[in-house]
C-alpha cells in the first residue's frame, strides 16, 4: 500500500511460494520444540547450520563463491557453532524430554533442513513476485498450512490476551527479517545472504547480555569476533 508495488500473478512460482510457506510453519514448528526439549546449545548449533545446506543447493544449481567468499561463510558458521557450543550453561538438558539426546538431534537437524529448503525456495521466488509478495503469499500459505494442522490435531489455539502484545512484535520482526532477507538475495550471491543473515544467533546472545544480564563466556566474545569479521567480509564481496 505504502510503495505502489504492482501484484505479479503468474503461475510459474507458485510451487516455490508453497515451499516458502509450508518448509518455515514447519521448520519453526520444530525450532520450538527442540528449543522446550533442550538443551538450547545443542539445538541451536543444529539449527543454526541451515546457511552451510543452503550454500550446497546454490551451488547445485550453479553457483561458484569465490574462494574469500568460501572462507568467510565457513567463518560465519563456524563462529555461530563456537557461541551456541560454549554457552555457560552448556550441558543442561530435560531429563524428562522423552526419547533423549538423540531425539533432540534428529529434531534440530529436521528444522535446519526445513528451513534451508524454505528460504532457497523463497529465494528463487524473490525475483519473480519480489520481496514483499513472496513474504506476504507464503505467510498466507503458512497460515493455511498451520490451520489445517490444528484441524488434523483436532484442536485449537489457546492465546492468551496478555500476550498478544509480544506475539504481534514477534510476528512484525519475523517478517520484516524475511522481507529483508529476500530482498538481500535479488541477483547473484543469494547464498551469501543466507549465510550472513544466520548471525542472528550471536547477536542474540550479545542482546541476552545486554538487557537480561546472562552471563558470556570468552569463547562465545571469540565467537562473536569471527561471526562479524565474516559477516564484513562477505558485505565487501559481494
Amino acid at each position: 500500500a505504502f510503495t505502489a508495488t504492482p501484484l505479479v500473478w503468474t503461475p510459474s512460482g507458485l510451487w516455490l511460494l508453497a515451499a516458502t510457506g509450508i518448509g518455515v510453519m514447519a521448520a519453526t514448528l520444530l525450532l520450538y520444540q527442540g528449543l522446550a526439549r533442550g538443551p538450547v546449545t545443542l539445538v541451536a548449533p543444529i539449527v543454526g547450520s541451515y546457511p552451510a545446506l543452503v550454500v550446497a543447493i546454490a551451488v547445485l544449481f550453479g553457483a561458484r563463491p569465490s574462494a574469500i567468499q568460501w572462507a568467510a561463510m565457513a567463518a560465519v558458521l563456524a563462529g555461530v557453532i563456537v557461541v551456541a557450543r560454549f554457552a555457560p550453561d552448556a550441558g543442561k538438558a530435560d531429563p524428562a524430554a522423552p526419547g533423549g539426546r538423540r531425539r533432540t538431534v534428529v529434531i534440530a537437524s529436521a528444522s535446519a533442513v526445513g528451513f534451508a529448503l524454505a528460504i532457497s525456495a523463497g529465494q528463487a521466488a524473490a525475483p519473480i513476485y519480489g520481496e514483499v509478495q513472496t513474504v506476504w503469499l507464503s505467510r498466507l500459505i503458512s497460515l493455511a498450512s498451520l490451520a489445517v494442522l490444528f484441524l488434523v490435531k483436532g484442536e485449537a489455539p489457546h492465546l492468551p490476551r496478555r500476550w498478544w502484545p509480544l506475539l504481534a512484535a514477534q510476528g512484525l520482526l519475523d517478517s520484516g527479517a524475511y522481507l529483508t532477507l529476500f530482498a538481500g538475495s535479488q541477483g547473484p550471491g543469494a547464498e551469501i545472504t543466507a549465510v550472513t543473515a544466520s548471525s542472528f544467533g550471536a547477536i542474540t546472545v550479545v542482546l541476552a547480555r545486554i538487557f537480561l544480564g546472562e552471563a558470556m563466556s570468552r569463547p562465545q566474545w571469540g565467537g562473536i569476533v569471527v561471526v562479524f569479521t565474516g559477516v564484513a567480509v562477505l558485505a565487501g564481496t559481494k
